[in-house]
């Protein structure tokens, strides 16, 4: 479900910016088959750093790429923690956290079979 909404969002946000999946391609430094891949489906599990590169080609953070404009209109937070997120919301934050960890060299990606 991760997967579609990720595809979903790389292509409403080229829609936004007035871009094509194929410039897109060319500004993350991606080939196009592996950006068709991911809004195709064939892809089933897009890594962190790939949807880095897709933020850096659509020139936004990647805490951006994941708010959704009906995310900030149902999500709540409170100091007691995520509970009242709702599980999508959580999902995403599991993800930045483990980009940061990627990242800072915490995490090391596992290695492709």
């Amino acid at each position: 479900m991760l997967l579609l909404k990720i595809a979903d969002r790389i292509v409403q946000l080229c829609d936004q910016k007035g871009i094509s999946i194929n410039k897109l391609a060319a500004l993350s430094d991606m080939t196009q088959s592996t950006l068709a891949d991911i809004i195709k489906g064939k892809n089933v599990s897009p890594k962190v750093s790939t949807i880095e590169k897709i933020c850096k080609g659509l020139d936004i953070s990647l805490p951006d790429f994941f708010t959704y404009e009906s995310d900030l209109r149902t999500a709540t937070h409170d100091d007691n923690g995520m509970d009242n997120l709702p599980e999508h919301i959580r999902k995403e934050i599991d993800m930045a956290k483990e980009f940061i960890l990627y990242k800072h060299g915490i995490k090391k990606p596992a290695t492709d079979k």
